[in-house]
């Protein structure tokens, strides 16, 4: 009986010591898997795949997320204009305080117009363009210069227009320099000739996008001012009479009468041909009567 216990302890004990040998092989860490190939030389250890939100980042969602993001980042592009009216005592003083105003702040006059009209009342039109960041300055000191009869001020934002046109300009770009490396290569007549029409076509599209770019820079560097400048009529009658009104007076007054003169001949005429032909008849017929 002692012996067969004795047996059965040491089995239990054997079998102990097994399993814990075996539960420390499992927990030991793997070794990198390693490859080898012929072609490609040998592999030391596989890299893990990259999540799937990092492959997507090239396209899909991802794409349009990064687009938003780059127009949301992007400097906004705002075109500010005004267009004044403006009533003063003398149009033309006004209009070159108008221009020293846009001279002081760096800007430039892009056009001033200054005509007379009746009873000797100037008015004008003043136009200036000035840089953005002096807008609200040269605007308001423009305003004090007289009696604001109309005001009008807008600011268009072309952020979202000039991010496209940007994209599209990279988009070409990329083509261009696609189509050169293409054309280095051709060798067939046909095929340089189909290329080089379209790099032509590319850079055509190209440089008007560079134009429209430019111009919306410029528009939004330099905001533009409209000023229409007029005096007051006299509200004080003139008492007396000037030579030079007498003299202006006495001619439309001469020609007035000329006119009316002609007028009633000219509608008078008929009846006195008339007149004169029945007058002709009755004085022979007389004379025949009394011979």
């Amino acid at each position: 009986m002692l012996p067969q216990t004795f047996l059965s302890l040491l089995l239990c004990l054997l079998i102990l010591v097994s399993g814990c040998t075996a539960l420390e092989k499992v927990s030991e860490p793997l070794s990198p898997v390693s490859y080898e190939s012929d072609s490609y030389g040998s592999v030391d250890q596989v890299a893990a795949p990259a999540p799937l939100a990092e492959k997507r980042v090239a396209g899909g969602t991802n794409a349009l997320a990064t687009t938003s993001a780059s127009l949301e980042q992007s400097e906004q592009k705002i075109i500010n204009t005004a267009d004044l009216s403006l009533q003063v005592s003398d149009v033309r003083k006004t209009a070159e305080s108008i221009k020293d105003i846009a001279s002081s702040v760096d800007g430039v006059v892009q056009s001033s117009s200054v005509s007379a009209g009746r009873e000797d009342r100037y008015s004008g039109v003043v136009t200036v363009r000035i840089p953005s960041a002096k807008f609200d300055e040269t605007l308001k000191a423009i305003q004090n210069l007289g009696k604001i009869l109309t005001s009008s001020v807008s600011a268009k934002d072309v952020t979202e227009e000039y991010v496209d046109l940007d994209a599209q300009k990279t988009a070409l770009t990329n083509q261009l320099a696609q189509y050169n490396r293409i054309l280095s290569q051709a060798v067939n007549v046909s095929e340089i000739l189909e290329v080089q029409r379209e790099i032509e076509r590319i850079q055509v599209e190209l440089d008007r996008i560079t134009g429209k770019m430019k111009y919306l820079d410029n528009r939004v560097a330099f905001s533009t001012i409209t000023v229409r400048i007029s005096e007051p009529e006299s509200a004080v009658p003139s008492t007396g009479y000037s030579i030079s009104s007498v003299i202006s007076e006495a001619i439309s007054g001469f020609t007035d009468t000329i006119v009316w003169l002609v007028v009633l001949i000219m509608t008078l005429l008929p009846v006195i041909i008339l007149a004169a032909a029945g007058y002709f008849i009755y004085s022979r017929w007389k004379a025949r009567k009394l011979g």
